[in-house]
């Protein structure tokens, strides 16, 4: 799915009890993520988004935007590797984000039967969620993906960007669960209308959801930018080096030749013209008083 990498990069830094209650786990004393601990479970493009450890069981999350038989089937693969990993059954849960009617996800013969727990987010009430937010009770995941629920409009979504906005937790986790849910609410609504929620966050409540990403942005080019400056700088002193030293150069070769003409009238004054001279007037003294080659000397200098 398009935007799945994105969501999932926000999903990364909700606590992993969110999840576990989203998906209606209850009682819970301990939620530990896994993702450390599976770096082995990895096979060809097997890959789970959320390992959960949820007291004593091991859960297993994906999020789908479709359902095509190869995912269930990678889904009971993954299943089984972490079953031989964790040595205790684990339960599969699939987050459905897709609108469409899918069959039973089920995988059942004379050896096995799979069965994961289906969560198809479009059928759940967008009000309740927006209650759960207004009550301060709400499921962050949930928040998240209510623009994908039945009953949910501009207006609703507009209450709960408000909510979202003002929940005491922390800035980033606060940013994290803002862009997530505007991320989602880009996939049903047009451009300007999350335009005009991004506006509203920074007049009504000072929230610039994309002010780090941007002090980073602006640092890293400073950084670029330095170092460019540095490179072009040395280089450009390397080049200003040489030149100088060719007009020194030029210099101490004309002195050399007016002491050796002129050495009885060659004065301290005049050393001192020769060393404040000008290119041109160098120039001048070596090709017209002494007839030498230019061209030729600058090559041997």
């Amino acid at each position: 799915m398009a935007y799945k990498d994105v969501i999932l990069k926000y999903f990364s830094h909700i606590s992993p009890y969110e999840i576990a209650k989203f998906i209606g786990i209850n009682d819970i004393n301990d939620v530990e993520n896994l993702s450390e601990e599976i770096k082995d479970v990895r096979i060809s493009d097997f890959h789970a988004d959320f390992v959960l450890k949820v007291d004593k069981e091991i859960v297993h999350v994906e999020f789908q935007q479709e359902m095509t038989p190869d995912d269930l089937n990678r889904f009971f693969v993954y299943n089984a590797l972490l079953t031989r990993q964790f040595k205790v059954p684990v339960k599969t849960y699939v987050i459905y984000l897709g609108r469409s009617d899918v069959p039973k996800q089920i995988i059942q013969n004379e050896m096995v039967k799979f069965e994961p727990g289906f969560i198809k987010v479009s059928q759940m009430d967008s009000n309740v969620i927006l209650e759960h937010a207004k009550m301060k009770s709400g499921n962050m995941i949930e928040m998240i993906l209510m623009p994908l629920m039945k009953n949910c409009n501009k207006e609703l979504i507009t209450e709960l960007i408000d909510e979202e906005a003002k929940m005491n937790v922390d800035v980033n986790l606060r940013n994290d669960l803002l862009t997530s849910t505007l991320v989602i609410t880009a996939t049903v609504y047009e451009r300007s209308f999350i335009e005009e929620l991004k506006r509203r966050l920074v007049k009504m409540y000072s929230v610039d959801i994309f002010e780090k990403e941007r002090k980073e942005a602006i640092e890293q080019g400073l950084q670029q930018g330095l170092q460019q400056g540095l490179q072009q700088g040395l280089q450009q002193g390397l080049q200003q080096g040489i030149e100088e030293g060719k007009l020194q150069a030029m210099k101490d070769y004309a002195a050399k030749l007016l002491i050796a003409k002129f050495k009885d009238k060659y004065t301290k004054e005049l050393k001192g013209k020769i060393q404040n001279a000008d290119p041109a007037v160098l120039d001048y003294i070596i090709s017209h008083i002494f007839d030498i080659d230019l061209e030729e000397l600058k090559k041997i200098l």
